[in-house]
Order: structure tokens, then sequence, then C-alpha cells
């Protein structure tokens, strides 16, 4: 029976303890520089980690349709079909929701005005007083900008410009005019520029996808054989990879029973309201959903704007927008937290913390891929041996 040299053995411990260990200041100086790559590189790692995903997401069907098909390219392009035809069905309703509420818009500012202009018209009102002290400060900017000294509260003018009412309210008028014409067509310039972005990104996602399942197993061997040639090393790249594409599984299962239930219950209670294409409404519900917190936004916009036209009043508007908000808060946050910090065994607070990091650094993209980046941060760190604090302080 051979013996461990104890020489040799305090040899080696002595050159472990030798090993110079990161300080407090490199890995704050290594973890600065991964966030500034991960916001500089994102118009790549965007494309990317969204392709992955949706590879990890499909790869079950395309299997099964490989072995059926017995064709890679052609399981990889009817897997990628399907994907994006419930994508077109979802954009088409949720698109022909927004263009209606959109065609009602001047109807709904002609109620606004005729209920602004039933109201009753006193002299100390707060709508009246809110014009004056507008009006002042406009003046006071003019005066600034033109060099002269500010007009104090007690001091008249010198020259007063009477302007008549029928021009007054005419000039009026195409200031408002003019207001709106900017803003819609400045809003239909960043849209579209936004809607090309994220058709080009679309683009480029659904082909990493497609190279990543025609390439099939031996692409992720090839990606094991990076982590080296030790067994255990690939024992541990190969539990994480699946463990990963799990939770991906697992977040896409949590987001469709989560945004179902939204629908549903925007669909009820839009058809009690008596407002018209409830069953439409439930399904842009269900759409807008997918993006946390500024989809519900969205909704609660539209919907209080398509109540307000359907009743006419402002309080059936806050009533419905109170609602989205108070369902949104319970559905779309806290039970879609649970659920996800429950099938991940993750701590709801670091899942919030992450989808807040991810949309800070990648806006809609991060908010949208947020949750799945957390949960495959989680993954990693459990399967790396330099992660296992960090995995601690994620788990639930």
């Amino acid at each position: 029976m051979n013996l461990p040299d104890p020489v040799a053995t305090d040899r080696r411990a002595e050159l472990l303890a030798a090993l110079p260990r990161s300080s407090a200041a490199a890995t704050l100086t290594a973890t600065l520089a991964l966030v500034a790559t991960l916001w500089w590189g994102q118009r790549f790692l965007i494309p990317v980690a969204a392709g992955l995903m949706l590879a990890m997401l499909v790869m079950p069907l395309n299997v099964l349709l490989q072995r059926g098909l017995r064709s890679a390219a052609a399981a990889g392009v009817l897997c990628l079909l399907a994907v994006l035809g419930a994508l077109g069905g979802a954009a088409l309703v949720f698109g022909g929701q927004l263009v209606r509420v959109a065609e009602r818009v001047p109807e709904m500012i002609s109620m606004a005005a005729q209920q602004m202009a039933e109201r009753d018209p006193a002299a100390d009102s707060l709508l009246r007083r809110a014009r004056d002290a507008l009006q002042q400060l406009d003046r006071a900017a003019d005066q600034a900008i033109a060099g002269r000294p500010p007009l104090r509260p007690g001091r008249r003018a010198a020259v007063v410009v009477v302007v008549p009412p029928a021009l007054a309210g005419a000039t009026a008028n195409n200031n408002i005019t003019d207001g709106a014409a900017d803003a819609l067509r400045d809003s239909a310039v960043n849209g579209s520029s936004l809607l090309l972005g994220f058709a080009a990104n679309l683009g480029v996602i659904f082909f990493i996808a497609f190279f990543v399942l025609i390439g099939g197993r031996p692409l992720i061997e090839r990606f094991l054989g990076l982590w080296g040639d030790a067994p255990a090393a690939h024992d541990r790249a190969r539990r994480a990879l699946r463990e990963g594409a799990h939770q991906v599984r697992l977040y896409a299962g949590v987001l469709l029973v989560t945004n179902t239930v939204v629908g549903l219950a925007v669909w009820a209670v839009f058809a009690l309201a008596g407002l018209p294409d409830a069953a439409g409404w439930g399904v842009t519900a269900a759409v807008l959903h997918v993006v946390p917190y500024l989809g519900m936004a969205a909704l609660t916009l539209l919907g209080a704007a398509e109540t307000f036209l359907a009743h006419g009043t402002l309080g059936a508007a806050l009533g419905m927008a109170g609602f989205i908000v108070l369902m949104s808060t319970l559905i779309g946050t806290l039970v879609t937290a649970w659920l996800q910090g429950h099938a991940a065994k993750m701590n709801a607070t670091a899942m919030f913390i992450g989808l807040v990091f991810w949309g800070a650094l990648w806006g809609l993209w991060g908010l949208f891929l947020g949750p799945a980046l957390v949960v495959l941060m989680k993954v990693v760190a459990e399967h790396s041996r330099g992660g296992q604090r960090l995995a601690r302080l994620m788990q639930g």
C-alpha cells in the first residue's frame, strides 16, 4: 500500500497557499468591466442570447420532428415557422386593437373638450389658476431670454396688446393643432425606427436559433469541449446546459400561465363593463404582459381610453385603470415572481433585482429576457466552483 509522502503533501499545500488570491478591488474591477461589456455589446449580445433561448425552448419539438422527417433543416424550419406564426397572430390582434383606439382619438378629444366646456367657469377654478400660472411662467421665460428684468406681481407692463377673443382662440387652436401634429410626426418616426430595429433583431434571432437547431448534438459536444479535457468539467458543463434549457422552458411555461390568467381576467372585466371586442382586449393584455411592467402600463392607458370612449366619464376610465393596475400587481408581479422563483428555486427579491438590472442594461429587451437570464446566471453559478456564494445568495 503506497502512502502519500508527507513532504510532498506539505509542499503542495505551501504552493496552494502561495497562489495569489483575487482581491476585492480586482473582483469589483472585473465586475464593472463585465457590465460595461454587456452594455457596449448589446447589439450583438441581445440577438445571440435570445436566439440561444429560442433554440432551447423549441429543442424538444425539434427532436420529435427530426425523428419523423429525418432532416434537421426541415425540422428547424417547421419549429421556427410555428413560433413565427404565433408571434404574427398575436401582433395582428394587438395591432388591430391599437389601430382602433388610434382611430377614435379625435372622438376622445372631442368628448374631453365637451366635458371641460360644461364645467362651471369659476374665476378661481383650478384650471384657470393653472393656466394663469403657466402664462406668467411663459412671459418670465421670454423676458429672461430677451435680457429684460422680469415684471413684479404689482407692476404693469408699459405696453398692453389686446387680442380679440376670436383671434386668441384661433391662435390657441393653431398652437394645439401644431403641437399635436408635431407629436404625431415624432411618434411615427420613433415608432417606425423601433419597429425596424425590432424586425432586424428578430430576423437575426431566428437565424441564430435555426443554425443552433441544425447543429444538433455535434455543436453541443464542441461547446462542451471548450471547458477542457477533464471529465469532471465536462459533467458540470453538461449538467449546467441541461438545467439551463430546463429553466428556460419553465420560464416559458410560467409566462404562458400568467399571460393566460391576465387575458381571461381582462376579457371578463371588459365584457362586464360593456366594452366592445372584450375577447380582443383579452388577447391584447396577454400579449402586452410578455414585457414586464411596461406592457401593463400600456394596457392601463389603452383600457382607460377605451372605457372613456364607451362610457364618456372620467370616473369609469379611472376605475378601469385602477383595476388593471391592481390586477397587474397581483398577477403580473407577485404571482409571476412567486411562480418563477418557486420553479427555479430562487429568491423573489433576487429575481426582481435581476430584472431591474437587465432592464436598465438592455432596455425593453432586458425586461423581456431578464427573468430567464437571472435563472441562467444562478444555474451557471451553481455548477461552477467560484460561483457557489452567488448561487446561495440567489437561492430561495
